[in-house]
């Protein structure tokens, strides 16, 4: 409700005693400040120089009754309206209500203290609503999108600016209108069926539909007036530049694989090629020589692995924020990833205890998770014979895979920054793009990774506090039929 004292009344009435009574009391007794007229002609005279939130007046005038005083204080000013009538007016007041006042006192009921109360409360709920409505009025002409109010039989009961700058016209001139004279017919008729689609449901409806070379995104919100007459509001955003930069992007996407797909090719043939011949020299050489050799395989075998971490990476790009998930066993992606680094790295990793039979929500990529902490594990590892353990452990509602060495550990200054896309350089505390590729998996997956101090863990369950090393924690959510 109002404060009273911003509120400013014209009380209209040919009856001196009832105007001055009523408007003193106003003010006296409620804090509003009030004007008074003794005719019809008289308000209109006082609102063409002065602004008030509100009118009350009588409708027994000579000259202009006050019905017809309203009608035209609403076709100019649009102000609130309360009619005051004689005793046995009912049917006034029920023509009066009809017209669009916004209410009615008897004149015997407001020489009441309790009802003269209840006038000065309606009219600060009615002048709030007033303004309120200005408010939002205000608010969507000013909107940059498309606005306009449909009657359920397609006509145009009000329109924003946008809307009719956009056809080329002004507000006035929609109104009235079919939306089929507006936009095209099919268009319209498509806009009118989702509006009474929103109607039935009680609740928004949004879609999307195309006007020539220009997409919208729409939203038809349902509105009941106080008649019970059925229309809707469509709000329509102009999403023309946002789906070519999508066609764009997707094209791009596509080009992007595609070249993945290629270098990923060639440099695998080329590191084929290179192993092969480093093997046929390793035949012919002894000691130093052969010593450079091993560290070309090494070196070749990592940039192997390198290439395909940052093609997954690629992939994980080119899906952007919306991965297909599926249900993916888990346990034959970990077995198989644990027997490929036991056979490519000079490492020992075991199964602690059993891995589940359980599927989780992932896709394909799920392989690169595993196999980039295993891989980090061994690489990152500056014993003499790296020892990796994993564990799979199930929970209610999610499974947590962990790998732990016995490496030199993760600083706790740098635990939080290993998984960042910004720690992948030479200079970083990061471990490389396959961390990385781990995050953002898993954080597409709803899961998330982080790392522990291994003498903080059981991992594994014989360790003791003289053990250093990390363990990498992987939550992954399970996928439920």
């Amino acid at each position: 409700m109002l404060a009273s004292d911003t509120l400013d009344v014209l009380v209209v009435d040919d009856s001196d005693f009832f105007v001055s009574i009523t408007a003193d009391k106003l003010s006296d007794e409620h804090g509003i400040a009030t004007r008074t007229a003794n005719s019809g002609a008289e308000a209109l005279s006082i609102l063409e120089d002065e602004a008030v939130d509100c009118v009350v007046s009588d409708y027994q005038m000579p000259e202009m009754n006050g019905l017809e005083l309203y009608r035209r204080i609403d076709d100019q000013y649009g102000i609130p309206f309360v009619m005051v009538t004689g005793e046995g007016d009912e049917m006034v007041a029920s023509h009066a209500m009809s017209a669009g006042v916004d209410e009615y006192f008897k004149k015997d009921e407001i020489a009441a203290q309790d009802r003269l109360e209840l006038l000065a409360n309606r009219i600060k709920n009615v002048v709030a609503q007033q303004r309120a409505r200005n408010r939002y009025e205000l608010l969507v002409d000013n909107a940059p999108d498309e606005i306009v109010h449909v009657d359920t039989d397609g006509t145009i009961v009000a329109a924003n600016s946008a809307m009719a700058t956009s056809f080329g016209t002004d507000e006035q001139d929609l109104i009235g209108q079919q939306l089929g004279h507006v936009v095209p017919g099919d268009v319209a008729q498509g806009r009118i069926e989702e509006g009474k689609r929103a109607i039935t449901a009680g609740s928004a409806v949004t879609f999307q539909d195309s006007i020539g070379v220009r997409h919208f995104h729409n939203i038809a919100v349902p509105i009941t007036e106080g008649s019970g007459d059925e229309s809707f509001q469509l709000i329509s955003r102009d999403i023309t530049q946002q789906k070519r930069r999508e066609r764009e992007l997707a094209t791009t996407n596509e080009e992007l694989a595609v070249i993945n797909r290629l270098v990923r090719h060639d440099i695998n043939n080329d590191l084929q090629l290179l192993l092969s011949w480093a093997e046929i020299a390793k035949q012919q050489a002894e000691g130093e020589p052969r010593e450079y050799l091993d560290r070309i395989e090494n070196a070749s075998e990592h940039i192997a692995e390198l290439t395909s971490v940052v093609g997954d990476v690629v992939d994980s790009i080119a899906h952007g924020e919306s991965f297909d998930l599926e249900a993916i066993p888990l346990e034959p992606v970990v077995t198989t990833e644990i027997e490929k680094r036991r056979t490519a790295d000079d490492a020992t990793i075991s199964i602690v205890g059993d891995v589940p039979s359980v599927e989780v929500c992932a896709n394909e990529l799920l392989r690169s998770v595993v196999g980039n902490l295993l891989s980090n594990a061994v690489r990152h590892n500056d014993s003499d014979d790296p020892t990796v353990w994993v564990t799979v452990e199930e929970e209610d509602e999610d499974v947590i895979v962990s790998v732990a060495d016995d490496g030199p550990g993760i600083p706790d200054d740098q635990k939080d920054e290993i998984f960042g896309k910004g720690e992948m350089g030479t200079e970083s505390p990061g471990t490389g793009i396959g961390l990385y590729l781990v995050n953002r998996l898993a954080e597409a997956y709803g899961g998330r990774v982080w790392v522990d101090d291994r003498v903080d863990t059981d991992v594994p369950p014989e360790s003791t506090a003289d053990d250093s090393g990390a363990v990498f924690r992987v939550r992954l959510p399970k996928h439920i039929a």
